[in-house]
Parts: C-alpha cells; structure tokens; sequence
C-alpha cells in the first residue's frame, strides 16, 4: 500500500538570513496518475554557516506549532521566540506547502499557506491563512480554494450556507491568534456532516491537513511531543461519525502512543506497554552502535493517570542514564523518534543530522532511508560523506547559497557533487578559505 502522504515541497521566506522565498522540492513538477516517489524519499540540504539551513527546519516546526498548538500565538514564549527568527528586513514570516494524499481510488494534492506578523498591538498574528485543493491524478488540473482568512477574517470556506453560520460563531475574532484547521476540527458538532454535502468535503480536507502536521518529526533539539499524542486523542474521541475515515490514516489499532516518541519524558499509563515496546526497538538501535549493551531500561515514577520516564543504558557491569552517555550515543537517541516515523512512512526533518554522528554511520542511516525507508527523511548537514549515495537518487541534494539562492544537484558527466561542493564548483558557494587566512589572526 502507498504512503497516505507525501510532501512535494515547502516554500519559506522572512525567517532569520532568508528574506526571500526559498523552496524546496522532493518531487518532479509533474504530478499525474503515474506518481512515483520510490527515489524521491530522501534530501540532503547543504551549504555555508549561516546560509538558512536551519531556518527552514525551524519553519516546518512553526507551521506544525500552529496547527497543533491551540494557545502557540498567545503564549510569551512564542511571541518572545518569533522577535528573534523573524527576519528583521520582511518583518514577515512567510511559510508553504503542497503535499499529496493518497486516498482509494484518487489522489488529491494540497496546498497551504500561513503568513505571520505583528498586528496593531505590536504581537505576532496570522495576517493569511488559506487551504487550496486540486486532483492530482491530471497535471492541468487546477487548484480550488478550501478556506480563506486574512486579518483576522474569514474570507471563504466552502460548504453550505448553515455550516458557513457555524463555522463564523466558531471563528469569530480568534483568527488572528488561531489556524482555522485547528478551531474547525475541535469545535465540529456532530450534525455539521451527518450528510453526503460540501461540509464532508470541508471536514476531508482540514482533516487531512491536519493529520500532515501530525505526522511530522521535526528534530531541532529535545522536544516536548505531548501536543501530538493530545490531538489524537481528541481527534479519535469526538467523531464517532467519521470514525471509519479517522481510522484510515491512524491506524485501526489504538497506536497514540507511537506520537509520544522515546524520547517523551510523560506517558499516560494506557499507553505503557506500547511505550516499553518503542523502547526496546531503541535498544536494538543503540546495540548496532555499542554491542556490549544489555539493554535500555525505564525508570518510572507514577504521577496520577502517567509515569514520569527517564532512560537508563545498561552495559551489566554498570549502568549510565541517557544524560551521561557520550555526545554521540545521546545524539543517536534523541534522533530515533525521527527515524522511527520516518521507517513507518512519516515524513522527518532533522537540523544538522551528521553533528556528533560518526560519519560511516551516518552514511548507512542514510542508504537505508534510500532502499528501505518507507517515508521521507529531509535533514541539513555539512557532512559530503553521503553525497555519493545520494546523488543516484532523484532530487536529493540541494546547495543553499549565503544569499537564499537554492541550488539542486543535477548530472554533470563524470563530475561529482563531492568534488564541485569542495572545490568551490557550485554556484554561489565558492569555499574559498585558505589555511593562510587565519595567518594574522591565530600567528603563525
């Protein structure tokens, strides 16, 4: 069975260096009935310190925030972290994406749209917010608009005339602060789809967009994921009409727990046992790196309807807590969850991926993604140890110049992406350093 989702390309501008739009795309630009992302799983973002690298991982982290996050807008720390990554030129972050779904019988591709700045009480806002939708088993087909609102208004949003009444009691002066597909879905009531109407279109359609920013891992530094397990939740919790449609894209088993991750230090005591389950499969993970590991073990200390987790190796002859491991194994840990979604068909992106890594490890992490991996892996590195893996997949290495300029890898006879990248050879990346340069500044 195909991947439900799959990402085509994001496209970001106003967020720390990038002022202008950069875009990345893991797909060709032709989508049809012949889609095929088999060699389109993996990319590989490269480029000078301080290009914006990290930016566009830090993006995808926002737009997940927001959709996910009902109080992300209204929370100091928010406000406080957006002053700082908001580019100081735009004053205006800007974020996109097109993503395909797979359904039965067609595919559908999206796009989304989010743009934020500070409005007239000098805090951050959604100024535009706007979901399209086109099928995507014809190139020609044109997008149609799902929702529309900017300045804190709803513009559009396709459905009949009594749920367009609903949905502006719902929205009414909370758009500005809040994503539409988050007060959609949590304030649907039951009778809003209890027909075959443009309301059940509506309904697929935010749903699904959703459920993308759910399956996101997106890896920065050690995150708190306890927003997406309670989505879920509440998700499979409030409708038992559309439960047959929920199900398709959870899963029939109830698996909430596999949004919680290893690496989430509270878990609900329901979801226990599968939590011990992810565990061991970290454990087999690490052994690839130490064999002399015995196992991982958890230490839980009950707090009401939870545990409070912590993870201890054990090497028999003594026992280390995850904390005090080496650079490198903690690394390795914290990145799991990541690798794990993305194994299972989610989609990852994970900020200087080869730091702390050995680098013939991270080239076997990589060629597995590329023969094995069922989701997408896109993840920013200085590392070319890699490149020649993946320059024999599709659109997989992408150079990103100190001036936002996006360079794809593309053939060039028998030159390779190793050699132009060292050799200053791509444009706008001329690595022209030499050792002598420091002369002056270090003595000789």
């Amino acid at each position: 069975m195909e991947n439900v989702f799959y990402l085509l390309n994001i496209s970001v501008s106003g967020i720390k260096c990038i002022k202008e739009e950069v875009r990345l795309d893991f797909y060709k630009k032709t989508i049809d009935k012949k889609f095929d992302s088999e060699r389109y799983r993996v990319k590989a973002i490269y480029g000078e310190n301080g290009s914006g690298k990290s930016a566009l991982v830090t993006a995808v982290k926002i737009f997940q925030d927001l959709i996910i996050n009902d109080n992300y807008l209204n929370e100091s720390k928010t406000q406080e972290f957006l002053d700082e990554i908001v580019n100081k030129t735009t004053k205006v972050f800007q974020f996109q994406l097109e993503f395909l779904v797979n359904f039965e019988h067609e595919k559908l591709v999206y796009q989304y749209s989010v743009q934020i700045g500070k409005g007239k009480s000098g805090l951050y806002e959604i100024q535009y917010e706007g979901l399209k939708c086109k099928n995507g088993n014809y190139a020609n087909h044109k997008y149609y608009t799902v929702f529309e609102s900017q300045k804190g208004k709803l513009n559009f949003v396709s459905c009949t005339e009594e749920e367009k009444e609903w949905i502006g009691q719902k929205t009414a002066n909370l758009l500005s602060s809040h994503s539409f597909i988050y007060l959609y879905i949590m304030n649907m009531r039951e009778e809003a789809f209890s027909n075959e109407d443009d309301g059940s279109t509506l309904f697929i359609s935010v749903f699904v967009c959703l459920v993308l920013s759910l399956s996101l891992k997106v890896y920065l530094a050690e995150e708190d994921q306890h927003e997406l397990y309670f989505m879920q939740k509440r998700l499979k919790e409030s409708r038992a009409d559309q439960q047959t449609f929920i199900e398709t894209f959870f899963g029939r088993e109830n698996n909430l727990a596999s949004a919680l991750g290893v690496n989430e230090k509270f878990v609900a005591k329901e979801f226990f046992d599968t939590y011990r389950e992810q565990v061991g499969q970290l454990s087999q993970f690490i052994k690839i790196f130490k064999p002399n590991l015995i196992s991982i073990d958890i230490d839980a200390k009950e707090d009401g309807e939870r545990y409070i987790c912590d993870l201890n190796l054990n090497y028999g002859d003594y026992v280390i807590n995850k904390e005090f491991e080496s650079t490198g194994i903690k690394k390795l840990i914290r990145l799991f969850d990541c690798f794990a979604a993305a194994s299972r068909g989610a989609i990852a992106f994970v900020d200087e991926m080869d730091a702390n890594l050995n680098d013939v490890y991270l080239c076997k992490l990589i060629e597995y993604f590329m023969y094995y991996g069922k989701g997408q892996l896109c993840f920013t590195t200085h590392n070319i140890g890699p490149m020649s893996a993946l320059k024999e997949n599709k659109n997989s290495i992408d150079f990103l110049s100190s001036d936002n300029h996006l360079i794809p890898w593309t053939s060039r006879g028998n030159a390779t992406p190793e050699n132009c990248y060292r050799n200053g050879m791509i444009e706008d990346l001329p690595f022209n350093v030499e050792a002598s340069d420091f002369v002056g500044i270090f003595g000789e």
